[in-house]
């Protein structure tokens, strides 16, 4: 392959409080997992540009070191270019260390475009690292070009992309949240369906934030789940704010979770856009029926649990909160939702400070059925989810520390849902929530007032 590689690695990775090049990356460093890519790709040349005085590279690497006075990018690259022009090859692959969680694949598609600028493009955006031909990296040498955006810039007709999905050709390593965002990407590269059999409601959290980049790309992801005619009637209204999240607690039952969490995602059935796309041709738009309620609701609750598995894969925890219905109206006030909007349920997210057993679920048999509802399983299948239930209550409080509250171990999972949804009150408390819907939008046509459309909290 005619390829020469430059590694942009002379930052000093201020925000993030080490060198860049020397961050643990899945049981390499960054450098040791970059330059392990270009040597996949067979890359004749690879050149690490280094400031002055910054820390020796890990033996074995098989690369040539340039040293820098500054970490400026456009500089560092000069300070390459001037001092190997003779003999870089006929296409230089421009890296930049913050980029090293883009993968080998990724590159190899990179390679595969032959425009004299190539550039990744993933979901709409250009990201890094990009392709120069020879000639055009020569142009840095001249005194009016300040970035190297002002090259890709000067010539459009000669800049190509090709899509990629990579997540961290957007992503890069910058600040602490980036790297325990990277490394939880590569502590937990399982498939989906070993993630969705570990999961359990994550309640206690480390004391460390969530990235806007690692929350922007798996809402991103989110977002491109199932929808019920396209009509994407869901919204996620993300809240940081440590006095906001204690006003949404004392609206959900006072969950420490919620305050505790770095980040609350308010998961929302939202026809504001439809509503406006009608009121754009003249028309107002029916949201008087209770199927119209539905498919929002599903639409929100399909992304939210597509959430929730795109940001298990990366290590973070989640708590889903059924009690972000229990007021409503005063969520959606606090919140700024528009009419037509609800918050179907919350989610607390965070990296998570526990570990709780995972519940077993009702018995597969219970749940899959051939051809026909099969209820002469039922009974069987409730006796078996109990006798789960009360086993995973007894190891759990072995294992609880001292001090902490029991389980009720003769409790099983038909005790339970007696306790919820047996009797007159309305479950949960939510004899609200229809009304309330429908002063928010909701016509809801064949509910009678008293229904709550309650749900329940997962774990």
């Amino acid at each position: 392959m005619d390829l020469s590689a430059i590694v942009l690695a002379a930052g000093r990775g201020e925000r993030l409080g080490a060198d860049k090049a020397h961050v643990e990356l899945g049981g390499a460093t960054a450098i040791e997992r970059v330059c392990a890519h270009l040597r996949e790709l067979a890359c004749d040349e690879v050149l690490v540009v280094r400031r002055q005085g910054a820390a020796p590279l890990p033996a074995g690497l098989d690369v040539e070191r340039i040293d820098c006075d500054t970490d400026a990018m456009l500089e560092t690259l000069r300070a390459a270019w001037r001092a190997r022009r003779a003999t870089l090859r006929a296409r230089v692959l421009v890296f930049p260390i913050d980029y090293a969680m883009v993968r080998a694949d990724t590159l190899r598609t990179l390679l595969s475009g032959g425009a004299p600028i190539t550039l990744p493009l993933c979901r709409g955006r250009v990201g890094h690292p990009l392709v120069l031909a020879r000639e055009v990296l020569a142009e840095i040498d001249d005194p009016a070009i300040q970035s190297l955006r002002d090259v890709i810039r000067r010539e459009p007709s000669r800049v190509g992309v090709v899509e990629v999905e990579d997540g961290f050709v957007l992503r890069d390593i910058d600040t602490p949240a980036d790297l325990l965002a990277a490394r939880g990407v590569l502590a937990n590269a399982v498939p989906a369906t070993e993630l969705l059999a570990r999961h359990r409601s994550r309640r206690a959290w480390r004391d460390e934030a969530v990235g806007d980049a690692q929350l922007r790309w798996l809402v991103d992801s989110a977002r491109r789940s199932a929808t019920s005619s396209f009509i994407q009637a869901a919204s996620v209204v993300a809240v940081r704010d440590r006095a906001t999240k204690e006003r949404i607690a004392a609206l959900c039952s006072d969950q420490a979770q919620i305050r505790e969490a770095p980040v609350f995602l308010a998961i929302v059935a939202d026809l504001r856009r439809i509503a406006r796309a009608c009121e754009r041709s003249g028309r107002r738009m029916n949201a008087d029926t209770l199927e119209v309620f539905v498919e929002a609701t599903i639409d929100a609750t399909i992304v939210g649990q597509s959430l929730a598995l795109a940001a298990e894969s990366e290590g973070l925890g989640t708590c889903m909160i059924g009690a972000a219905r229990n007021h409503p109206r005063d969520l959606a006030a606090l919140l700024g939702l528009p009419r037509h909007a609800f918050v179907v349920f919350g989610m607390a997210l965070g990296w998570p400070a526990d570990d709780p057993l995972p519940r077993e679920r009702l018995p597969l048999d219970a749940v899959l059925h051939d051809e026909r509802y099969d209820d002469t399983r039922t009974d069987t299948a409730l006796a078996a989810a109990d006798e789960a239930l009360r086993a995973w209550a007894r190891r759990s409080n072995e294992r609880a520390s001292p001090g902490t509250r029991r389980i009720d171990e003769a409790r099983g999972w038909s005790d339970r849902m007696a306790f919820l949804f047996g009797g007159d009150r309305p479950h949960k408390g939510r004899q609200n929530l229809g009304p309330e819907l429908r002063e928010m939008g909701f016509g809801l046509d064949g509910v009678s007032g008293r229904d709550s459309c309650g749900g329940i909290e997962g774990s």
